[in-house]
């Protein structure tokens, strides 16, 4: 498809070059998006926001175009990712990583392993026995302990996702789509050999990338309720890209649950602040309204700190609530003209079309996925 003569909305653009493919994240944003917007709508120097950051997609392209960015996300985990995703480690660093590897795959290592099992303390998570074997809780805590000794904040980092891209793998959990638990009969050995072999895969990225990524542009990444950005200046970026969550067809929360509290973090923050999520609008019932007043919220606050004049671009799905069709992009033309937007062109296309949905059943029902463009009027 074009967007004012240009090829922005790549409807079936891979999301597993670069850094993109680190980590499972549903529903992936495809960078073909952000790479065309930022080419064509920003220079060195500018800011831009994705007050929806999600896994990083657009941080990532920012960083490799030399674009400063900032990324907000309610999801402590995505925070995480973004960072990791778009930070490129230098030869000291990547030096670091192989020699944790080398040390998790040595012969002596795996020898070895029972005898250390009882100096490891298994972190006390809810619902431990139900949803780990104990041989995979007690590799995982092995694994945890020397990942968490780790000085240096970048490589930890970046040990820390590889290390949770492979929870919900390990782990009783069907998929990182489906939330049942099911008997996987994980053998002794294969979380270390899993860890492993996504090492190997994150090493040769990151590698990639930190040769091209732009080490001067500067990234900042917030855990926060994007209804909320008072901590961010007025007017003080100059574009935003981003994709806010298709209303009523995704819990980011309950999916990535396991491994926020084997990173040790807040699970509680993102389950009751995540607008759109299914569990607001399928278990409590809520109204379509309620949709419509946390994405006005949100259009508010983008419309107070991006700079008179300039552009924010919106990819966003339609959703069904209450057995109704939303089509977001009237929801959106709506929302700008109270939000001091003006909507300058739209594209929308079949969401069947798009393989970067993670379950084909959202996409029935006459669904299309829009990209709006949006200007803040001066």
């Amino acid at each position: 498809m074009t967007l004012f003569g240009k090829r922005i909305f790549t409807a079936n653009g891979s999301t597993t070059n670069s850094t993109h493919s680190f980590h499972p994240y549903p529903a992936k944003f495809p960078p073909q998006i952000p790479q065309n917007l930022l080419k064509q709508f920003s220079q060195a120097g500018e800011i831009v926001l994705d007050p929806f950051c999600g896994s990083g997609t657009t941080l990532v392209e920012a960083r490799l175009a030399g674009i400063n960015s900032t990324g907000v996300d309610v999801n402590p985990l995505s925070c995480l990712l973004a960072k990791v995703k778009s930070t490129p480690l230098n030869s000291s660093q990547l030096s670091q990583v192989e020699s944790f590897m080398s040390e998790v795959e040595s012969e002596s290592f795996y020898r070895k392993t029972s005898k250390h099992f009882n100096l490891v303390q298994v972190p006390q998570i809810e619902g431990l026995l139900h949803w780990f074997q104990e041989n995979v809780a007690q590799e995982l805590a092995f694994l945890k302990q020397k990942i968490w000794t780790i000085e240096d904040e970048e490589t930890r980092d970046f040990l820390k996702i590889i290390f949770s891209s492979i929870i919900v793998r390990v782990s009783n959990q069907e998929s990182d789509t489906r939330f049942a638990a099911i008997n996987k009969q994980v053998t002794d050995g294969h979380t270390f050999k899993t860890f492993l072999d996504k090492s190997k895969d994150f090493l040769k990225r990151i590698n990639e990338f930190s040769l091209v990524a732009d080490k001067k542009s500067l990234m900042r990444t917030y855990n926060h309720d994007s209804r909320d950005l008072s901590f961010l200046d007025s007017e003080s970026f100059d574009l935003v890209i981003t994709s806010p969550p298709y209303a009523n067809t995704y819990d980011y929360y309950l999916y990535h649950k396991f491994r926020k509290r084997w990173l040790e973090m807040d699970v509680g923050f993102a389950q009751y602040n995540e607008i759109g999520s299914r569990r607001e609008f399928s278990s409590l019932k809520r109204s379509p309204e309620k949709w419509t007043e946390d994405l006005k919220s949100c259009f508010t606050e983008i419309s107070r700190v991006l700079k008179n004049g300039k552009s924010a671009f919106i990819v966003i799905g339609d959703s069904v609530i209450n057995k109704n069709l939303i089509r977001a992009d009237h929801l959106i033309f709506e929302i700008a003209k109270e939000t001091n937007f003006e909507v300058v062109d739209s594209l929308s296309s079949d969401l069947k079309k798009h393989s970067r949905l993670f379950n084909p059943k959202f996409a029935q029902k006459g669904k299309k996925e829009h990209l709006i463009w949006l200007c803040k009027k001066s």
